[in-house]
Parts: C-alpha cells; sequence; structure tokens
C-alpha cells in the first residue's frame, strides 16, 4: 500500500538527514572502501565527521572557515578550527597529513566533499569565498576536474536561490564596493554530486521525496517541510530516521 508523510526538518536537522545520506551515496561506499575521502571544511561537513569517524564535534562551527552568523558573512576562529580530515580505506589519516598537500596523490575512485551556500533548481551548487585565491574549492577544483575525482556538495535545501549562474555571472563582473560583514565572491561547482535532503531520503530509502515549503520562526527559520510518498514500510522506515534526527540542536 502506497502512502504519503509530512515533516519539518530545521537546519540542523537536515544537515543530520544529508550527512546519513552522503554516508550512504554508493560512490562513497566504494571510495570508503577502496579509495581516498577528504572531508573539506564545512559545519554540514562536521556532521559527517561523526557519522564517518564517530568523532564527536560539539562546535561544528570549528570545523569550517568561512561562515554565515548573527547576519553577516565571517569566519570562524582560526584557532579553535579544526583542519579537514582525510580518509584512506576507511580510516583517518594522520593529522599531520595537510589536504592540500595530498591533492597530487587524488586519482579516480577518490571523493572530495564540499558544502555550498547556494543552490539552484537546476540542481547547480556554488560556493562563497572570501579568500583572493578562492580558498578551499579555489585550491581543489582544478586538480578535481584534471584528475576525474568525484566532488560531492552536500547541501540543505534551505540555500536555494533563484539562478546559480546568473549570481556568479553578476558577481564576476565586479565585487562588493562595501559589506556588511566580509566581502565574498560566488564560485560555482560544476558536474558535483549535489546532496540535499530529497536526495538523502530517495538513496536511503525507495521514496519519492518532494520539498512544499521553507522557512518558520521560533526556531524554525531556515527550516524546509518535505513530503515522501512510497510503499507504507518504505514511509514508515524513513518517519523512523526522521524521528532520530528530530531536536538535532542549532549548529554553534
Amino acid at each position: 500500500m502506497t502512502m504519503r508523510a509530512q515533516f519539518t526538518l530545521t537546519p540542523s536537522e537536515s544537515k543530520r538527514l544529508i550527512a546519513k545520506g552522503v554516508k550512504a551515496l554508493p560512490i562513497l561506499r566504494k571510495a570508503l572502501q577502496n579509495h581516498t575521502v577528504i572531508l573539506a571544511g564545512g559545519t554540514t561537513n562536521g556532521f559527517l565527521v561523526e557519522e564517518l569517524l564517530n568523532e564527536t564535534l560539539e562546535e561544528k562551527t570549528r570545523y569550517t572557515v568561512g561562515l554565515i552568523a548573527d547576519g553577516k558573512t565571517g569566519e570562524s576562529k582560526e584557532e579553535q578550527r579544526i583542519p579537514p580530515f582525510i580518509i584512506a580505506k576507511g580510516k583517518a589519516l594522520d593529522r599531520s597529513v595537510h589536504w592540500k598537500d595530498y591533492l597530487p596523490q587524488l586519482e579516480p575512485g577518490d571523493v572530495f566533499i564540499k558544502g555550498g551556500n547556494a543552490l539552484d533548481s537546476t540542481g547547480l551548487a556554488a560556493v562563497l569565498v572570501s579568500n583572493s585565491m578562492a580558498g578551499t574549492i579555489g585550491a581543489a577544483l582544478g586538480p578535481l576536474y584534471a584528475r576525474g575525482v568525484r566532488l560531492v556538495v552536500p547541501i540543505g535545501l534551505e540555500k536555494l536561490i533563484p539562478d546559480v549562474r546568473e549570481a556568479v555571472e553578476f558577481m564576476a563582473s565586479a565585487p562588493a564596493d562595501t559589506a556588511l560583514g566580509a566581502k565574498t565572491g560566488l564560485v560555482p561547482m560544476l558536474g558535483a554530486t549535489v546532496v540535499t535532503e530529497i536526495t538523502a531520503l530517495e538513496t536511503l530509502y525507495q521514496v519519492t521525496a518532494k520539498c512544499i515549503g521553507a522557512g518558520g520562526v521560533a526556531g524554525s527559520e531556515g527550516a524546509v517541510t518535505l513530503v515522501i510518498e512510497g510503499e507504507a514500510a518504505e514511509v514508515e522506515s524513513a518517519l523512523s530516521l526522521i524521528q532520530s534526527c528530530k531536536g538535532e540542536p542549532p549548529v554553534r
């Protein structure tokens, strides 16, 4: 029997679900067994650290450089940052190995995971950059394309914007003259495997997922409301996972 279920996810609950969806991707499961995965900085990737390595990150803003907080673009505190993990055949490499130094060793089958700040209905994602050399994505994107390394972008539907390409072209024409916060550019991530709440649900379960609303108040700002449809057993299994994500504390 087919059934439908509706639920709302806060941004932190979405991040937990998306991390579980990324973990279930066939390309990632294969990479964890036989190849290398680089978990670049990002708050959603902080959830992935927990899912993949059984680490606990109480303050996931420590696992990123750039962030939007207190109503402005900015950066995390440098002295508190946790450097990106490199996972080779399922095990984290020694923390003395810097991900940039590892780039020349990447090969087909490896996976690079990087969060984003913008997503549109075509599935194109982009990331804000304040560093003049475009930060993480500026260093990684060329080698990833040249070597045939898969780029995975976990990103919540809260980050939907009308048109990523239009936004990129607009920002490429001239930077902001002034900003309330850090000035940023916008870099598109063409060819990426984008994982949203919808992707996660449809990867984990045999369901069809649709986003039917966004936003909220009283702690649900940035929330998304979804409906899933499928055989009752699949829908109920998905709901059990959603219940386990409910109550995820706000990212800090």
